[in-house]
This record gives C-alpha cells, sequence and structure tokens, in this order.
C-alpha cells in the first residue's frame, strides 16, 4: 500500500502551516504595536512578563494597571481554554477555519477602531482573548506543535534542535530546526513590519494609517488558504 502524499495534502499541510505562520507574524506585529500605543504599553501575549507585573503593580499601589494584568491574563486563558474545546466544533472544515479566524482575528484588527471608545481594561481583555483563540486555534506547522503565542519556548527549541540535528545527525532535526528558525523570525519579521509602517506614518509618507491598513491586510490573507472541507 502506498504511503506517498497527494499534492492535495502537500497543500493541505502547507495551507495550515502558512495559517500558523500568519498568527506568529500577526502576533508580533501587534505586540510591536501594543508597545507603542499609549492605552496598552506593554506587550499583549508573552504571559511571562504579564505575571511579573501581576505581582509588580499591587506592589506599587498601581490597582488599574493591576485590573489591566488580570484582564489579559484571565483572557488569555479563557481564549485558550474556549478554543481547545470548540477545534471541531463545525464539522464542515473551512467555516470552521473562519469561525477560527475571526475570534482571532477581528479583536486586533479592528482595535485601532474601536479602542478610543473602551477602557484599557477591556482592551487588554480583548487582546487576551485574541491571543488565547489564535494559540488555542492554529498551533500546527507540519509535524510540530508551536505555541504561537510569545517566542521563548521556539528560541529554546532553536538550541535543542540544533543540537539533535546538526550534532547528533537525528533524522528530520534539520528541518525542525529550520520550522523553529522561521517561527523566531516570523515573530521578530512581524515587529519590524510594524517599526516600519510606524516610522512612515510618523513621517506622514501616506495620507491615512499604514500600520492600521497593514495589519488589516495580514489578518485577511491567510483566509485565502482556508482549508478546503473534504467529503466524509
Amino acid at each position: 500500500m502506498s504511503t506517498e502524499v497527494s499534492a492535495q495534502e502537500k497543500r493541505a499541510i502547507f495551507n495550515t502551516a502558512f495559517i500558523t505562520g500568519s498568527t506568529i507574524f500577526i502576533m508580533g506585529y501587534v505586540n510591536a504595536l501594543a508597545l507603542q500605543t499609549p492605552q496598552l504599553g506593554m506587550m499583549v501575549t508573552p504571559q511571562t512578563g504579564n505575571v511579573i507585573w501581576m505581582g509588580l503593580n499591587p506592589a506599587f499601589g498601581n490597582w488599574p494597571q493591576f485590573i489591566s494584568n488580570l484582564a489579559l491574563f484571565f483572557g488569555f486563558i479563557f481564549g485558550c481554554l474556549f478554543a481547545f474545546m470548540n477545534q471541531n466544533l463545525i464539522k464542515h472544515k473551512t467555516i470552521q477555519f473562519f469561525f477560527s479566524w475571526s475570534l482571532f482575528a477581528l479583536p486586533v484588527a479592528l482595535y485601532p477602531f474601536y479602542a478610543p471608545y473602551i477602557s484599557t481594561q477591556v482592551a487588554f481583555l480583548m487582546m487576551g482573548l485574541s491571543a488565547g483563540f489564535g494559540c488555542g486555534f492554529f498551533r500546527k506547522m507540519y509535524h510540530l506543535e508551536i505555541n504561537n503565542a510569545m517566542a521563548t519556548g521556539n528560541v529554546r527549541f532553536l538550541g535543542v534542535w540544533f543540537a539533535e540535528g546538526v550534532l547528533r545527525k537525528k533524522e528530520g532535526g534539520l528541518f525542525t530546526l529550520w520550522i523553529f528558525v522561521i517561527c523566531v523570525f516570523l515573530f521578530a519579521f512581524g515587529a519590524f513590519i510594524m517599526g516600519t509602517a510606524l516610522n512612515l506614518d510618523r513621517a506622514g509618507t501616506f495620507g491615512f494609517s499604514l500600520v492600521n491598513t497593514l495589519l488589516i491586510v495580514f489578518c485577511i490573507i491567510p483566509c485565502f488558504f482556508a482549508p478546503k472541507n473534504t467529503a466524509s
């Protein structure tokens, strides 16, 4: 019996990897945007730093900031929980994708439009939910489960898989190493693109916000790689 993967199956695997890679890029972009947004001023997906601030802010008496930390924390947890419980809520794969992608992408793509009308705490809650949905729904890249909400674990695996693939010559080790290289690059590249767009906006290069426009475009592109529904 042949185990060769068909062209259609290869395309489906690539599409899944592309979508996961897109979430990593967008999260890098959004984290950079959040750092430059006075209302937020803090990265919105890595929970390590957020937990540190959950301890520091009460010590300094910064209670509004502490509430923001809690909103981000519980938003992220609920987003991950909801995504885990509803990964296969809809049998039709394409519809399931658009349901999942909307939960992840809409809060971040539309943030510049609704931000002026909500409190900082609600903004952190929305960003936490978005990151949780993204991390829960889209984390498959070829044979790996990727943590696409933060880079720390992926950076660790650069060392692990360099040892496995280059030093120990483990089969498939180099391919795995390159996947983690791509993940870390995408996270940083998202931040780089946001910074470049912000510089152009500050220089008045365009008559519109390039940062906000690109964010919407980047959230739309993965929709063209939506999985095709297969007959059962």
